[in-house]
């Protein structure tokens, strides 16, 4: 009996798309979903509702974030607005087609956030945002004081623990006071607020560390013992003095 004949495999010539290079199985085009700009590492924390589509979304975006860090709000409107450039219909539409005129509308709004809106409140926050920070190691050693303080707020407590615990590379304005309420203040504006609150303008008008007096600063000797009005900014990670003159 005649054996069957097999499909022979087509040889491949020069004008072949299954020349040796193509042959191989094409790389697999990552899902956007899957990077780390669409994925979502915490969905209990994340704000719901955000979103790129259109003129609406994007102004419902900047409702939903206004209470957070300015930090927080960059991140957010600069994610919301990379999507919508590199979004498939973006990419495969004709420029200044009306199917995607309502994703360019929304760009167009997260784009004037980023290049006048938020170096207009990053220029308008005071001391800078109360920078720089004092350091985990000061901190950690003031601690005992701030947590032993019968006139530092439990707020300024609760920040200062969760400032010294923070995993290295997280950033405050990443962190939420309430878990459970995402729209709401994260520990970076918590801080900034605490801080506006307890510190004169015009005490950082004149410069941090001329304006104070020795009496507010210190208890006894200046440069001995922080006051408990001093300790109180310390407990915020901020000191009129700066890290270098504390003892």
């Amino acid at each position: 009996m005649p054996k069957a004949k097999g499909h022979a495999k087509p040889k491949p010539t020069h004008n072949s798309p299954l020349s040796t290079s193509s042959r191989r199985a094409p790389p697999k085009v990552k899902d956007p979903k899957t990077s780390h700009l669409y994925t979502d590492d915490n969905p209990s924390t994340t704000i719901h509702g955000t979103g790129f589509k259109d003129s609406a979304a994007a102004e419902r975006t900047l409702n939903l974030i206004q209470n957070r860090s300015l930090l927080y709000q960059w991140q957010t409107v600069n994610t919301m607005y990379n999507r919508a450039k590199h979004h498939p219909s973006m990419k495969k539409g004709i420029p200044g087609a009306a199917s995607t005129a309502d994703m360019r509308s929304a760009m167009e709004i997260f784009g004037t956030w980023l290049e006048t809106t938020y170096p207009a409140q990053k220029a308008a926050l005071r001391a800078g945002g109360f920078k720089p920070l004092l350091s985990k190691k000061v901190m950690e050693r003031y601690l005992p004081l701030v947590l032993a303080s019968g006139s530092v707020h439990l707020e300024a407590k609760a920040f200062a623990e969760m400032y010294v615990s923070l995993a290295p590379g997280k950033k405050m304005g990443n962190v939420l006071v309430d878990p459970l309420k995402p729209t709401e203040a994260d520990w970076e504006r918590k801080r900034y607020d605490a801080l506006c609150a307890l510190v004169p303008e015009e005490k950082i008008t004149q410069g941090a560390a001329t304006s104070w007096s020795a009496r507010e600063l210190w208890t006894g000797e200046e440069g001995g013992v922080v006051s408990e009005r001093h300790l109180a900014c310390i407990a915020w990670g901020w000191s009129p003095v700066g890290e270098g003159k504390l003892p």
